[in-house]
């Protein structure tokens, strides 16, 4: 007899059933700890009930610890809840706005962390606006009806047209002519920004009163585009634009034309699930006129600012502007803290830098490698003395030879101020050697790309052209730099991408194809070896650019405690056919818990 069974005829029993109680119970308990998992309420910041609640969606919060939910209730601009439609229902009242998602994917707001607004609003609204005209004779049709229309202005501004137009058959571009608007406008200047902001186009007007002559010589950077006996062509790049800026000044927009400018922008971007920029074009002026417009109560998307500083500032001044202007404007919505430097140009302008020659195309020698915008010497005086006063740097660099000489410039900042959370930005980076993405990580150096760029676009031609088909196929290594550690945060650099739906920036950096239906099964593919997925190109235009920002405290995902900045979308992209994400509709756009863009 069994001392330990009081009851000896269970034995049998206890000996058949005791292996399936314990699997049983084992079962119960795995449902048990996944039911907790996928339902765990996060700690509650309020009693208090909700003023916004969205359930019944798929919502992608950015956090590590809480991938997904189903629910989000919103208290005022704070998110107080993200769990189950089960745990949202205590955070209702009959004065809570309760929407039904039915499905839709909820994700942080999308955020662009390089852009110049009001863009082509500016031009839309009071300028020639070439950026949706394809032909060169449209062109001059455009210019000769806004002369038309508007028989009173002392000058005619506008902006888009395109350096593709004009490349020659030898494979070199100089750029349109001063003669072709001549024809239609010559008693008044004209001056017209080139879509992608690197050159302008002019008439001989305008080089007269601006005294370019045979006789000028291009300032360090830039470039005087001449005919072959040496005289102005009729267009200026890069630094040789600022022999201009008497002339152009006889274009004077208004504060409230800008404050309408800015607004049809805002509204846009807003209408693209946009909820926070980081704006290029910050000015003490332009600041004045965005506090206005947050006292007024228009501003329904987070605006940090970088003020922009040519070669020839003085440090000192550059460190005073920034830290005046963010003593006097920072707010909830409104943030200064960046100064913004050009390192060099752009590509098909012959104006980036590399590391190897440009080919025989840009017509400027065989050993020809671009011209830096500043001394060297200059360069790192100025980062380093914004570096000192905790001002954050954005450097433009297009060109690796570019990109190399801004993080030697960081280096060397470093040496003399010490390591710090700096959170220096170079941005572009078309071209980047692997040594350079190494030193990108380790000094965590972020970079602010364009995934609109990253394919075969408008651009890639006349890429290829100047620096050669491999060396343009190689661009924009993506993939290379998220994974040896490089923060990437995705902006759209609009205006020179005019059409930056954050949802384009996604498809393109999956697919690194063309977005748009009537061009996607073709092969504009530009080396897919260098794609991200869905999760990480969403990352880079949420959590990663609130990180840029020094923002990942408040913005950036959805956690309880953070600002009620969230886009919804009809379709949930990370589990979708990566060619949809371009067609996908942005439903809600809510910024700090207020509905500022409803889908139609």
């Amino acid at each position: 007899m069994n001392s330990r069974l009081p009851f000896p005829n269970l034995s049998f029993l206890v000996v058949i059933f005791l292996p399936v109680l314990l699997l049983l119970t084992a079962c119960t308990q795995q449902t048990i700890e996944k039911d907790t998992e996928v339902s765990k309420e996060p700690t509650q910041k309020s009693e208090g009930k909700a003023t916004l609640v969205l359930k019944n969606g798929s919502v992608y919060t950015m956090e590590e610890d809480q991938h997904t939910a189903e629910a989000i209730a919103i208290n005022d601009d704070q998110i107080i809840f993200v769990g189950s439609n089960t745990g949202v229902e205590k955070y209702i009242s009959d004065d809570t706005q309760v929407i039904d998602l039915k499905g839709k994917m909820v994700s942080p707001g999308f955020m662009d962390g390089h852009t110049h607004p009001p863009g082509q609003w500016t031009t839309k609204l009071f300028q020639v606006d070439l950026t949706n005209v394809k032909s060169h004779e449209e062109y001059i049709q455009a210019i000769a009806d806004f002369r038309k229309d508007h028989p009173d202005v002392k000058i005619i501004t506008g902006r888009g047209w395109k350096n593709g137009s004009y490349e020659q058959a030898d494979g070199t571009n100089p750029g349109p002519k001063k003669e072709d608007i001549d024809a239609v406008v010559s008693d008044i200047p004209v001056i017209l920004n080139s879509i992608d902001g690197h050159s302008v186009w002019v008439n001989s007007k305008a080089l007269a009163m601006a005294g370019i002559s045979k006789e000028t010589k291009a300032p360090k950077g830039g470039m005087i585009e001449r005919n072959p006996d040496g005289s102005p062509r009729g267009v200026l790049r890069e630094g040789a634009t600022d022999l201009l800026t008497d002339v152009q000044a006889l274009f004077d927009l208004t504060g409230e034309q800008y404050k309408k400018a800015f607004l049809k922008y805002q509204d846009e971007a807003n209408s693209f699930g946009i909820t926070g920029i980081l704006n290029m074009s910050g000015s003490t002026e332009n600041m004045s006129l965005l506090h206005d417009l947050e006292k007024e109560g228009k501003l329904t998307m987070r605006i940090a600012n970088a003020f922009k500083f040519d070669p020839g500032t003085n440090p000192d001044e550059a460190v005073k502007t920034v830290l005046d202007s963010r003593e006097k404007y920072s707010s909830d919505y409104l943030q200064i803290n960046t100064a913004k430097l050009f390192a060099d140009g752009v590509t098909e302008g012959k104006t980036a830098v590399f590391l190897e020659p440009y080919t025989e195309n840009a017509g400027m020698g065989e050993h020809y490698h671009g011209d830096a915008n500043w001394k060297v010497e200059d360069f790192n005086k100025m980062v380093t003395s914004l570096d000192k006063d905790s001002v954050q740097l954005h450097i433009h660099a297009i060109g690796d030879g570019a990109v190399h000489a801004s993080l030697n410039a960081f280096e060397k900042a470093r040496k003399a101020n010490g390591e710090r959370d700096s959170r220096h930005t170079i941005t572009h980076i078309s071209a980047i050697n692997d040594n350079d993405i190494t030193r990108m990580a380790k000094m965590n150096v972020i970079a602010s790309l364009q995934p609109f760029w990253f394919y075969k676009d408008q651009y890639y031609e006349l890429e290829k052209a100047m620096i050669g088909e491999g060396r343009a196929l190689d661009m924009y290594p993506a993939r290379k730099m998220w994974d040896e550690g490089v923060t990437i945060a995705s902006s759209s650099d609009y205006p020179p991408t005019p059409d930056y739906r954050p949802l384009n920036g996604i498809e393109i950096g999956v697919t690194r194809n063309s977005p748009y239906p009537d061009e996607q099964e073709t092969n504009m593919i530009r080396n897919d070896a260098y794609a991200l997925t869905v999760k990480e190109m969403l990352q880079s235009f949420t959590k990663n650019v609130a990180y840029q920002l020094f923002r990942e405290d408040d913005l950036g995902s959805l956690k309880v405690g953070k600002k009620a900045d969230m886009v919804v979308l009809d379709l949930d992209i990370i589990n979708s056919d990566p060619k949809d994400i371009s067609e996908t509709k942005v439903v809600y756009t809510i910024v700090g818990g207020k509905i500022v863009y409803e889908g139609k």
